[in-house]
């Protein structure tokens, strides 16, 4: 019965704000909601580091991280994060959706959302055990994975009493993630954090529009995020 008056309530709250704000505005704050949507972060995290800092992947050029012949093919370790952070979940979900399983591949209520956070969950815990022992793939990106799948199911656990915002769950963590490059003295890392800090707002504030989320969600997502990706960087380095 409480699960059933949480969903009641998201969807009158989302259509509520779909009557009250401007077209326009809705269709930016969707369209920042879909760019930044978290199953992308992961995948966003590795193309900034190899942009900034291709050296970190063993390369002077980043064009050589994305090559299938380069030494020890590291075009498919791109492809390796990117299909278990994003297109294997996705079709998941769309499949779910398909089924009946789930009203909206955007999920708009509390309790259409625990099967997927335990599907994504399982398809990171086997892409940060596959990647574990890859020891020339960065470490930063080593963090960022765990510290998502970390996230992942505390947003899960949270989830299973208030409706946490899992796009700022994932801006926290690309956050800290930035703040992490910083604090080891890597180039362009200010224009990283400048980057990440404008993002997070943007993120927070289309999910504030769309009527999504409350204010504590949000901010209860960019805490939750921001804290996983540190307790990871202090397992991976203790």
């Amino acid at each position: 019965m409480q699960a059933d008056n949480s969903s009641n309530i998201d969807l009158l709250r989302h259509e509520r704000f779909k009557r009250e704000i401007p077209l326009a505005m809705r269709i930016i704050a969707q369209a920042i909601s879909i760019l930044f949507h978290p199953l992308f972060i992961l995948s966003y995290a590795y193309l900034l580091l190899a942009i900034f800092n291709p050296f970190l992947f063993g390369e002077a050029k980043t064009s050589r991280i994305f090559s299938m012949t380069s030494q020890f093919g590291k075009g498919l370790w791109f492809i390796n994060i990117l299909l278990f952070s994003c297109i294997i979940p996705f079709f998941g979900l769309v499949l779910m959706r398909l089924l009946g399983m789930v009203q909206s591949i955007a999920l708009h209520t509390q309790d259409e959302r625990k099967i997927p956070y335990v599907m994504a969950g399982i398809f990171y815990m086997a892409m940060v055990a596959q990647n574990s022992s890859n020891t020339s793939l960065p470490l930063e990106i080593k963090i960022f994975a765990l510290g998502a799948t970390i996230a992942l199911f505390v947003a899960f656990f949270i989830n299973l009493f208030t409706k946490i915002s899992i796009h700022t769950v994932g801006m926290g963590g690309f956050l800290a993630m930035i703040i992490i490059v910083i604090g080891k003295g890597y180039q362009g890392g200010e224009f990283l954090f400048i980057f990440g800090i404008l993002s997070c707002g943007l993120v927070g504030t289309a999910r504030l529009i769309l009527g999504a989320h409350n204010s504590s969600d949000i901010y209860g997502g960019y805490v939750v995020g921001f804290f996983a990706q540190f307790i990871a960087l202090q397992y991976l380095f203790a």
